[in-house]
């Protein structure tokens, strides 16, 4: 779900200690520039995020109960605490860890021109206590990895990567969380023009989620067996009695689709349908579950599908969300990103689909 790298263990009695000690390590501040012992590693670090635009850092407070969801654990006011002296700290000599401008400025408009076609610089900095007293910490710019404009790594919007995707009223299947993480991660959506394919959608959980969040969209479920019955009389539900894997789309030239599927099957089909879909341009964009048998993943099957998607021209990116068990989601776009004016006013901490599930900084 994350990843901590070049992190670094530090120990200190109080959290004002905590925080000092998390700062100096990793960027070597308080510590004169002659000494020593400032690595190359941290003093490249402290140059470059000295250089990074304004609100491009985002700090992340965690504790390991985090790791496990828990809605209250323990030492998470303690590292929340830690994190906003950490964040006090850098406020004075990084404009990074400074809020962004709420007004679009004429340097602004520079900086978008200038960055035209390229992705937004953003950093990550995470500590997790192990203790009162230890911290594990690391600092480092995120990459742009796609789909998606926010699809960053490490990620840069939830803490851990864990979204809030959980929904109060009935669901068809509890399946439905995958979708949600998947749609967060990628940061795509739906249009009023998208017709979303959702293949073997008995009982309808995936089917429910665009139906909730994307009220505008036609949604054409694929399946031997027939849906929840909610979801049988919705008229923006067209229900295909049939096989999901022989399935193709009507008039796929003119009309933009999404394909979404969480069906059971044999890795290698799963394989198969994304080649069938992927060379044959049926989508834009792809949400596809590969299911493994036993206990363990078929790496290779997986690294087989990966490059055939690549072949075709998609954007790839494959995760192992917290809502899934032994199999991972496919997120699969054609859509090209670019910068411009509103992307850059985009409000990383405002989601169609999940909210931040912990607090960031």
């Amino acid at each position: 779900m994350q990843c901590l790298p070049s992190c670094v263990v530090i120990t200190a009695e109080s959290i004002k200690g905590l925080a000092r000690e998390v700062v100096s390590a990793l960027l070597g501040d308080g510590i004169d520039d002659n000494d020593a012992t400032i690595d190359k590693q941290s003093e490249q670090t402290r140059q470059q995020l000295r250089n990074a635009p304004r609100g491009s850092l985002s700090i992340h407070p965690l504790v390991p109960g985090m790791c496990k969801g828990q809605s209250n654990p323990i030492m998470q006011h303690r590292s929340t605490k830690v994190s906003e002296e950490i964040s006090k700290m850098l406020k004075k000599s990084y404009p990074a860890a400074r809020k962004a401008s709420q007004k679009t400025t004429d340097e602004d408009r520079e900086v978008i021109q200038s960055t035209k076609g390229k992705e937004k610089e953003r950093w990550v900095l995470q500590v997790i206590l192990q203790s009162p007293n230890i911290a594990v910490a690391s600092i480092i710019k995120s990459q742009h990895i796609g789909p998606g404009i926010n699809s960053y790594w490490p990620n840069i919007q939830h803490p851990l990567g864990l979204a809030k995707v959980d929904i109060v009223e009935r669901m068809p299947s509890s399946a439905y969380r995958k979708l949600m993480e998947s749609i967060e991660c990628m940061g795509i959506y739906p249009t009023l023009e998208t017709t979303v394919v959702d293949l073997g959608a008995c009982p309808g959980g995936w089917t429910s989620v665009i139906r909730r969040y994307f009220s505008d969209c036609k949604v054409i479920a694929v399946d031997r067996s027939e849906l929840d019955p909610i979801l049988m009389n919705d008229n923006m539900v067209q229900f295909i009695q049939g096989d999901a894997f022989t399935y193709q789309p009507p008039n796929h030239e003119q009309l933009d689709y999404w394909m979404i599927s969480d069906i059971i099957a044999y890795p290698e089909r799963i394989t198969d349908l994304l080649k069938q879909w992927c060379s044959n341009k049926w989508a834009s964009n792809m949400i596809v579950t590969m299911k493994f048998q036993g206990n363990e993943p078929d790496l290779t099957e997986l690294d087989v599908a990966i490059q055939v998607v690549k072949d075709c021209g998609y954007t790839c990116r494959v995760k192992h969300f917290f809502n899934n068990k032994n199999e991972v989601t496919f997120m699969v776009s054609s859509v090209v990103e670019n910068d411009g004016i509103q992307e850059v006013r985009r409000d990383l901490d405002v989601d169609i689909v999940g909210t931040q599930i912990y607090p960031s900084l």
